[in-house]
């Protein structure tokens, strides 16, 4: 990975000369609002634990006519995974698992994959080949203003054990052998959830609220609505001319995607990789270092490659009414993270001008 990050490196320093100022970049920010129909943008681009432009443009809620502040919380979709990705990874360093062992040793119930006598992983949920699709019982797990009252356990199971519920093994499984294949799963990444929960003996949200959003000082971050207090930004559809607010959702099986936070703190959260403060220099190299290259490079422990040329790890995400995407490389330490509250909004022209601009700031 070194002669990896060495080789971007190169390449990288050749294009700080062509980067924008940061009134260029806000400029350019402006147009993208006018031009995706964005009402509100949150942008952070950091440097490990130091942030070298922050901004936030639009309003939190048009109705009211509330402008956007550092301090509101954004539905994060499916950036949440890295958190749930984390937790988990928490308990490996721990030692509590390897990651190729067999997730069924620690389920309150079996989960196989129909006509498939291979086991899943740890390692295959982590990097969506555990074979575990995404049925369309998951539509019927939204709840508008209110937080599900249905827990992981019990939907999993009616989800993944024969005669559960909502149990399909057509729809709800894919038909190759567990860790043949990429496709990626919102499922597997609840149940990770889940495997969190039975590992540490503590619910999902409160393991980690006291592992990581507490240690890292990340102050506007939570699961559930009940536990948020102040402002949260609007979601907006855009449709006949006009942004049409949505209601603020959950949905049951939450670690993938429930996550509310604001830039500040998931910088808090991404530059933890680039030190010491959640996991130890060997676990951190093992999350940037594609897992499964037989099938796909791109693919870390919960992170992937998102762009090649400029060498950045992250993850992107799409939700009703929200778009993400937060990436950084961890050979300059250089990275972005971006929040709208739009969810057909495009974020990787952004990205890459935010990365090139972070260079342009921190010096290469």
């Amino acid at each position: 990975m070194k002669h990896i990050f060495a080789s971007l490196l190169l390449l990288l320093h050749a294009s700080i000369a062509f980067a924008q100022s940061p009134a260029a970049f806000t400029r350019d920010l402006q147009e993208e609002i006018r031009a995706q129909r964005i009402p509100a943008l949150s942008v952070l681009v950091f440097k490990g634990n130091t942030i070298l432009f922050e901004t936030t443009l639009g309003h939190a809620n048009i109705a009211e006519n509330i402008p956007l502040s550092p301090d509101h919380p954004f539905l994060l979709a499916s950036i949440s995974k890295t958190v749930t990705a984390t937790a988990l990874l928490q308990l490996y360093q721990a030692g509590k698992f390897a990651l190729d062992d067999p997730i069924n040793d620690h389920l309150p119930f079996p989960v196989q994959i129909p006509g498939h006598r291979h086991p899943i992983t740890f390692r295959m949920l982590l990097t969506h080949t555990a074979a575990i699709a995404d049925g369309p019982a998951l539509d019927e797990q939204y709840y508008n203003n209110t937080d599900s009252p249905v827990s992981l356990n019990t939907f999993l199971r009616s989800y993944l054990a024969p005669n559960g519920q909502y149990y399909d093994r057509w729809q709800n499984f894919y038909d190759f052998p567990p860790g043949d294949d990429f496709a990626y799963s919102n499922t597997g990444y609840a149940l990770i959830g889940l495997l969190v929960e039975r590992i540490s003996g503590q619910n999902f949200s409160s393991y980690t609220q006291k592992n990581i959003f507490r240690p890292l000082g990340m102050v506007n971050t939570h699961w559930h609505l009940r536990e948020i207090s102040g402002r949260i930004v609007q979601p907006y559809d855009y449709s006949r001319g006009q942004f049409r607010p949505i209601p603020h959702y959950t949905f049951t099986d939450y670690p993938n995607g429930g996550l509310r936070s604001t830039a500040r703190d998931m910088h808090r959260f991404l530059s933890s990789f680039t030190t010491t403060r959640l996991f130890a220099p060997a676990s951190i190299r093992q999350i940037f270092t594609p897992q499964i290259p037989s099938i796909d490079r791109s693919v870390g422990l919960g992170m992937f490659l998102m762009n090649r040329r400029l060498g950045l790890w992250g993850h992107d995400g799409g939700e009703k009414g929200a778009a993400t995407l937060m990436a950084f490389n961890p050979g300059t330490r250089v990275g972005a993270i971006i929040l709208a509250n739009q969810g057909e909004a495009n974020l990787d022209g952004i990205l890459a001008k935010a990365y090139r601009l972070g260079l342009r700031l921190s010096g290469g």
